[in-house]
């Protein structure tokens, strides 16, 4: 339960900064900012929430401490364990009931070989004198990566900044194996393992109920949609029945049938369950796509990674309405350090069998600093080429993407290539490619 003088020295400068704080808050906006903050902190949810976090701990420390893995003089690591990840973690709770992939990194990052560098680093601290001018030097200095890296114009700074943050980890990193070789039998204690191990352990046991929160979340996101698409309160009921009932932890195929409910709201009972069940039918042939025609398009699956390399994944294929089906990419910021950053997506239009045209659409807010994104854009269009259309000669794909408009016929495609200014104010302009599938050419199937 001893503190370590780096952690004496964070508490020094944590308590010089508030006092700082409130010495100078004469306005009191330091109180007011706080009372918002404790306002918005606790509302019911949160606290419910965090409350039950709390009693899950506590029997995680409980069932460590009956196995022997856990003591009082665990409790200095525990409890910085509990507000630097538990706790944080589920204030992010939003953003990971979307993110599928969450649960899988955490367990990756929670069990690799970065913990073991980093507990060394912390095993042993510098003096007390030491630690204290080093403290604020490690603050200033990851305060000026985070303004730099989002200004291209200090590139130079942020990347000294970098090398500095570096090389003070390395000589941490570097004390901490000198002070184990020079006394390695007061460090390889069945003490040290439990404090190795314990934060390990307990993030582990926390992901199960960070994921049931998760799903809450989820669910609880799908019913305030329900309620706006559908006004029949019995009808809603029976949806949100049904969907808990079919869906259970299937959050992706909720979040598409949120979507879908959204768009064409079924209004009867028979509706909910054909929408129910067409989601689960495209997510079904998502895992084992039929073969498509060289006749009829682009297998959809297929189409929604052609730009997997570039960053432009789409999300799934679904029906948009009119017999029309689609997916598109998320739109990708190009330069960060704009007011108004420029963008490039990736679209597909089709209907339920086949894709039938691809586009690529770029956004530039700024043509006097379009440069980079428009050599961006046209990396991204001369990959889609090669990928669909495998007979084009690479010199005829530079000469088009050289060009601001095209319309031709090219390796059994019909490709076309635009480019609109926007008003005089705006100052940008916007660029498409677009690659539609055409039968007629027999060359250029895919």
């Amino acid at each position: 339960m001893e503190l370590s003088n780096r952690e004496w020295a964070s508490l020094f400068w944590i308590a010089a900064f508030v006092v700082h704080a409130v010495f100078n808050d004469k306005n009191g906006q330091l109180a007011k900012r706080l009372k918002s903050f404790l306002r918005a902190f606790f509302v019911p949810k949160i606290v419910v929430v965090m409350a039950w976090a709390s009693l899950w701990i506590v029997l995680c420390i409980q069932m460590l401490r009956y196995a022997g893995a856990w003591d009082v003089g665990n409790l200095k690591t525990t409890l910085l364990w509990a507000v630097t990840f538990a706790f944080v973690t589920l204030l992010d709770i939003g953003r990971i009931s979307e993110d599928d992939t969450y649960f899988r990194k955490t367990v990756r990052d929670t069990v690799g070989a970065t913990v073991a560098i980093t507990f060394i680093a912390e095993a042993y601290s510098f003096p007390l004198a030491v630690e204290l001018i080093l403290i604020p030097y490690l603050a200033l200095m990851t305060g000026i990566q985070v303004v730099s890296e989002k200004k291209p114009e200090q590139a130079s700074v942020h990347k000294l900044a970098n090398t500095l943050l570096a090389v003070i980890g390395l000589v941490y990193v570097a004390y901490g194996f000198y002070m184990i070789a020079i006394d390695f039998r007061e460090f390889a204690t069945w003490t040290t393992l439990r404090e190795f191990l314990i934060p390990i352990t307990l993030s582990l046991l926390f992901l199960p109920y960070l994921y049931v929160v998760s799903v809450l979340v989820a669910y609880e996101r799908t019913f305030t949609g329900l309620r706006c698409a559908q006004r029949d309160y019995a009808l809603r009921r029976y949806a949100a029945f049904q969907a808990a009932l079919r869906f259970r932890f299937n959050l992706e195929g909720l979040r598409r049938w949120k979507r879908h409910i959204g768009v064409f709201q079924p209004d009867s009972r028979e509706g909910i369950l054909a929408s129910i069940s067409e989601v689960k039918a495209n997510q079904k042939k998502e895992s084992n796509p039929p073969p498509v025609s060289p006749d009829l398009g682009w297998c959809p699956i297929a189409a929604t990674t052609f730009l997997a390399e570039q960053g432009l994944t789409t999300g799934d294929y679904h029906r948009m309405g009119d017999g029309q089906w689609g997916a598109s990419s998320p739109m990708v910021e190009l330069n960060n350090a704009a007011i108004l950053p420029d963008n490039i997506a990736y679209y597909i239009e089709g209907d339920e069998v086949a894709a039938k045209r691809l586009k690529v659409k770029l956004h530039v807010n700024d043509r006097s600093a379009g440069a980079a994104s428009d050599s961006r854009f046209r990396d991204v269009c001369a990959t889609l080429l090669r990928t669909i259309a495998k007979e084009l000669p690479p010199t005829q794909c530079e000469q088009i993407l050289q060009c601001d408009t095209v319309n031709v016929e090219a390796a059994g495609r019909r490709i076309r290539l635009q480019k609109e200014d926007f008003s005089v104010a705006a100052k940008g302009y916007s660029r498409m490619l677009t690659v539609e599938y055409n039968p007629t050419c027999r060359s250029g199937r895919a």
